[in-house]
Order: structure tokens, then sequence, then C-alpha cells
């Protein structure tokens, strides 16, 4: 119990790593995966988003929120569907 974490183990909430980079993700929302935009209802997944552009945007516009507990079934219950990206890996998956 509670000892020393081991080298590649990955604690709650973290996830592998996808084939692609994993984008940096904004200041102050380090420790969140999901991020929703309040004036399109639109949740992006931090760890598999591939345009940075969108997510640099929503952080410009100040209309965003992060989800607690962080994920994707918090997103939908308040009323979120996933981005076009996610939807994409969704349906190739």
């Amino acid at each position: 119990m509670g000892g020393p974490q081991r080298a590649g183990h990955r604690g709650v909430g973290e996830h592998p790593r996808l084939g692609s980079p994993a984008m940096e993700r904004p200041a102050r929302f380090e420790h969140f995966r999901f991020l929703g935009d309040k004036r399109t209802q639109v949740v992006h997944d931090l760890d598999r988003c591939d345009e940075p552009a969108v997510i640099a945007e929503l952080m410009a516009s100040e209309a965003f929120l992060c989800f607690g507990p962080d994920t994707l079934a918090e997103a939908r219950n308040r009323g979120y569907h996933p981005c076009r990206c996610q939807e994409a890996v969704a349906a190739a998956g």
C-alpha cells in the first residue's frame, strides 16, 4: 500500500499515449483531459486533439470550462458533445 510509484506507472486519470504526440495542455489545465467550449457546447479531449489552434482560440475566448469528474460521461451529462476530431476517432476505433 502507499509505496513509491514504479517507473512507467500511470496514476488515476492518466491514459496511455496514442500514436500521435499529445498536445501541450493549456496552463491551469495540465491535470485535466476534457475541456468544454461554452459557446458551442463542444468538449475537446486534450489527449487526442490534433488541432492546437482550436484550443488556443478557445483559451483566448475565455469561454471554456473543465469537468469534475474529468470524464467524457460528465461532459455529456452537462449537455456537451465531442468535437469532430473525437467523432472521427470513435468511428475509426
